[in-house]
């Protein structure tokens, strides 16, 4: 995707049109996988109008139309591939569970992890943003999920991220526990939390990591 792909894009996606962004981007991505789709248009996409954001150039009102429209076109790109892939469903597959922290209100990254999880065959519950740390280890509990995704966009929301990170890692069955986000990419933050954590920079890390611990139901998930 070029830089002007990128603008073009983002133009449309800041105009609230759903439906000329997503016919361009399905001329995007004829023979890619979910991967392109998600980090190489979505996400260069979003970050590009983070900084325009940033410099003052969009307002909060035009950077909420943009992630609506972005939620809307994962929804839809999710549909299509949940139609083409049914079939594959199978019994015991690996569970995953994929939340943002209290406060943190960016979850498209989220969203976009959890529907790379049950592409690849999890059985997988997006719990969304905002979710308090108490509900998410009572969920977990509960659910005992295989991995526990956290997203995390602002570095204010840090001092919760590492409170449910301590919570969810006293829990009896040991879990994977991976954190995401745009945090992971701005700032080196392995020193504050327990070794065992997962840090994933972005979703073809995500892949890397899924290939390597042989967690991929779908054969082009390890391409």
């Amino acid at each position: 995707m070029t830089d002007k792909q990128v603008k073009e894009l983002v133009s449309l996606l800041l105009a609230g049109d759903e439906s000329s962004s997503w016919s361009f981007i399905c001329n995007l991505i004829e023979e890619k996988d979910s991967f392109f789709f998600f980090e190489d248009i979505l996400t260069r996409s979003m970050r590009y109008i983070g900084e325009l954001w940033e410099n003052n150039e969009i307002s909060v009102a035009d950077e909420h139309v943009a992630s609506n429209i972005c939620n809307l076109l994962i929804s839809r790109y999710n549909l299509q591939s949940s139609n083409e892939t049914a079939s594959l469903t199978v019994e015991g597959r690996p569970k995953a569970m994929v939340f943002c922290v209290q406060e943190e209100d960016h979850s498209i990254g989220a969203k976009m992890v959890s529907s790379i999880y049950k592409e690849s065959g999890w059985d997988t519950r997006y719990l969304g943003a905002n979710l308090p740390v108490k509900d998410s280890v009572i969920y977990a509990n509960i659910w005992r999920p295989n991995v526990i995704g956290i997203s995390l966009s602002l570095i204010y929301n840090l001092p919760t991220l590492l409170e449910c990170l301590k919570e969810l890692n006293q829990l009896d069955y040991n879990p994977e526990i991976i954190v995401g986000g745009r945090i992971t990419s701005l700032y080196q933050l392995k020193n504050y939390w327990p070794s065992n954590i997962v840090v994933i920079e972005d979703l073809y890390q995500l892949r890397s990591w899924l290939k390597a611990n042989k967690l991929c139901e779908r054969v082009y998930a390890y391409n």
